[in-house]
């Protein structure tokens, strides 16, 4: 406490870059935690404002174009790589034969199976990426204090690159997100700060504002994944490049969730360049804004649906729009709910082993309700983009108890859906 008090009262004579540059672990946290249970004074903070998002724009787009680079090709895995980093990237792609059987589609069926990077999520990519293109311009060095805003997977990935290279980090995450993520973060080392869930993005309370304020009072850095050009850009190099080299370029369809954006904006735009006749499917939950055009977003008397509704799938869908996100490179968007998208997860789960997240099930289940409406047929292929992992939602949707409780009851959901007969066929009931 002393030491903290010494930094608190060293404020007014240390710049903020500086103020905390010395302080250990521990005192950047205790002084983070307790800002946090300070509600925001301006008279004693000045002026913090939220983060101008707008959307994919000519001022991101430009900044994307500069930081590209070569494609080099690496060779996968080396037989003995030099830290969990090297395990980021490269990941497989499994043909679902057994789920397209059970769900009665003649299309090929694919899975990039994201699940398989170091830290669990695609989001290990843009952890390592953004941290690497901010040692580049010099903007941060190891030592410093990182700070971000995030539902948990990119706040994973940026863990596990933050330990390897020796920065202090610090995680503003909603209350909504689960156990597993934050256990994971704290394991590798970092402060985490919840909170609430239902606070608008550019609340004062919310995850986004409190990042700027610890950022502003503790001299931190918020790589912000909202739009940081690295984020689409780890995916225009590498996820993409990875999914056109194993199909072969021949791809017709390829379907992704929409979250911070940065997944299905960086791999839409290299994937369009490589072939020009793929269509991307982009999947966003009901209560999001993300889909176009708007009027999917808005309430609906034959979904009963309403537009910004609260929503247990984590890690897609959002209460505005990134600008890492060009909603305009997707050619179809699909709404889905919560039923649809921890059933067909538990489904892919049972018939493919592939133990992935309930996002995961929320891109599945957008690509078969697509298949379904646009009658996609057996000369055709799909593939799907499965950004995380089971391990994080032990507690919740792989829990039968926790679906129970929160009435996801497996056998009554094609009693329930209001997309008829969608379960039935689901479950071959």
């Amino acid at each position: 406490m002393l030491a903290l008090r010494a930094c608190t009262a060293a404020r007014a004579a240390a710049p903020a870059t500086r103020r905390f540059a010395a302080a250990s672990a521990e005192q950047v946290f205790e002084r983070a935690r307790a800002m946090k249970e300070t509600p925001y004074d301006a008279a004693k903070e000045g002026q913090i404002s939220a983060p101008n998002y707008v959307g994919w724009d000519s001022e991101i787009a430009g900044d994307f174009k500069k930081l590209q680079a070569p494609i080099v090709q690496r060779a996968p895995y080396k037989n003995i790589c030099e830290s969990a980093l090297d395990l980021i990237g490269f990941t497989p792609m499994v043909r679902m034969s057994r789920l397209a059987k059970h769900l009665e589609v003649e299309c090929e069926l694919l899975a990039k199976c994201e699940f398989f990077n170091a830290g669990g999520s695609v989001k290990d990519r843009i952890g390592k990426r953004m941290v690497e293109e901010a040692e580049k311009s010099g903007r941060i060095k190891p030592g410093d204090i990182l700070i971000e805003p995030t539902s948990g997977n990119t706040g994973i990935g940026l863990c596990l690159t933050a330990a390897l290279k020796g920065y202090k980090m610090i995680i503003c995450l909603p209350q909504k997100m689960s156990g597993e993520k934050v256990n994971t973060m704290k394991a590798l080392g970092a402060e985490i700060l919840r909170t609430p869930t239902e606070a608008a993005w550019d609340a004062k309370d919310s995850h986004i504002f409190l990042s700027q304020r610890l950022a502003k009072d503790l001299g931190g850095h918020v790589l912000d994944q909202y739009k940081n050009p690295g984020n689409p850009l780890a995916h225009y190099e590498g996820t993409a490049e990875e999914i056109f080299e194993q199909t072969d370029g021949k791809l017709d369809y390829m379907v992704m969730s929409a979250g911070t954006g940065g997944t299905i904006t960086g791999t839409a735009m290299k994937l369009k360049e490589k072939m020009p006749n793929i269509k991307i499917v982009g999947v966003d939950p009901y209560g999001s804004i993300l889909a176009k055009p708007e009027v999917v977003n808005e309430e609906s008397a034959r979904t009963g649906h309403k537009k910004l509704q609260a929503y247990h799938v984590e890690g897609i869908g959002y209460d505005f729009v990134p600008t890492v996100l060009d909603q305009d490179i997707v050619d179809y968007w699909v709404k889905t709910d919560d039923d649809e998208s921890f059933a067909m997860g538990r489904n892919v789960v049972r018939h493919e082993g592939l133990l992935i997240g309930g996002s995961c099930g929320a891109t599945m289940a957008g690509a078969y309700k697509f298949i379904r409406e646009h009658n996609i047929g057996k000369d055709k292929r799909v593939a799907v983009l499965f950004a995380d992992s089971s391990r994080n939602y032990m507690s919740k949707f792989m829990d039968d108890d926790w679906m129970s409780a929160n009435g996801f009851k497996m056998q009554e959901f094609s009693k329930t859906t209001k997309e008829k007969g969608f379960f039935a066929k689901l479950f071959g009931l």
